[in-house]
């Protein structure tokens, strides 16, 4: 008998609706007439992670900020520079463009990481790359709307190299992401900054199906080569990487864009993907998980 206090209690209704979701992805995977960013189960992925955060700090999408997130606190300040134009698809509030707070934007800064200010990005032409990457991504509408579900803050970083995108999301703050933007128009930087935006929102969306779903094996020890981070990464790395830019692979060729770089841009990330093709076989993948990965590579 388990001893007072200790006893953990899981509703019927909560496991068959999670038993429910994980058959939908399922479902979903192995559905190759789907798009791969899964604009059908974008918004049941979210409802645990927004019950979540809503027991323990009060955050709702309407609420949600990332320094919310960070102070642990809903009645935390959250500084919104701007708002970008919301989709007609569905239903959720727009996502925001939110100022990176000192006391936590210090740690990214030793990390290299520096973020604009809210005069840069309201006085400068930060904030029309930012429109125009997604007008881009609008002409797809359905990726947009998995997007809106996903994103509810974006933080823009200062870009060092002009030639050189960075971006990163993290699990812990599960509905933000950090994009760099040039400081000045540059050719495609528009079409840069969509790509970077559809990078972060896909492994917020992996991140999502990995708690709900078991992809990988107990072990996922072994490391595989990675052609996008040039190094060693056990499965988890790979089959991110993987969905990442399989999506984006999709993405950039529906969109109504043409000239060198796209096509070059196009072809490189086929190329890439090619080369993890021998992955399907990993014996550190599930069932699922190696459904996954064949749905992304395709027919050889």
């Amino acid at each position: 008998m388990a001893a007072s206090g200790t006893l953990s209690y899981i509703p019927f209704t909560v496991i068959l609706a999670m038993h429910d979701l994980v058959e939908r992805i399922r479902a979903s995977v192995e559905d190759r007439n789907s798009d791969p960013w899964f604009p059908e189960l974008t918004h049941e992925l979210t409802v645990p992670e927004w019950g979540r955060l809503h027991c323990d700090i009060g955050l709702t999408p309407n609420n949600y900020g990332t320094a919310r997130v960070f102070r642990r606190s809903v009645s935390a300040p959250r500084a919104i520079i701007a708002s970008l134009e919301k989709s007609s698809l569905y239903d959720v509030p727009t996502i925001s463009i939110e100022a990176a707070q000192e006391e936590w934007a210090d740690s990214y800064r030793k990390a290299g990481v520096s973020f604009y200010s809210a005069d840069e990005i309201l006085n400068t032409t930060i904030l029309g790359c930012v429109q125009d990457a997604i007008v881009i991504i609008n002409q797809v509408p359905s990726l947009r709307g998995t997007i809106d579900s996903l994103v509810r803050s974006l933080h823009l970083i200062e870009a060092e190299d002009v030639d050189l995108d960075v971006s990163f999301s993290e699990p812990h703050v599960p509905f933000s992401i950090f994009v760099s933007v040039p400081r000045q128009r540059l050719d495609n930087d528009a079409l840069r900054v969509a790509e970077a935006i559809v990078h972060e929102a896909m492994h917020l969306q992996l991140t999502l199906i990995e708690r709900t779903a078991v992809l990988y094996t107990a072990n996922n020890e072994k490391k595989y080569f990675s052609p996008w981070r040039q190094e060693q990464r056990n499965a988890q790395g790979i089959v991110h990487g993987l969905y990442v830019f399989g999506v984006i692979e999709r993405f950039l060729t529906s969109v109504r864009c043409s000239g060198q770089y796209l096509a070059e841009r196009c072809i490189r990330i086929t190329e890439e993907i090619g080369q993890i093709r021998g992955f399907q076989n990993s014996l550190d993948l599930t069932p699922l998980g190696d459904s996954l990965v064949r749905r992304l590579l395709g027919p050889c």
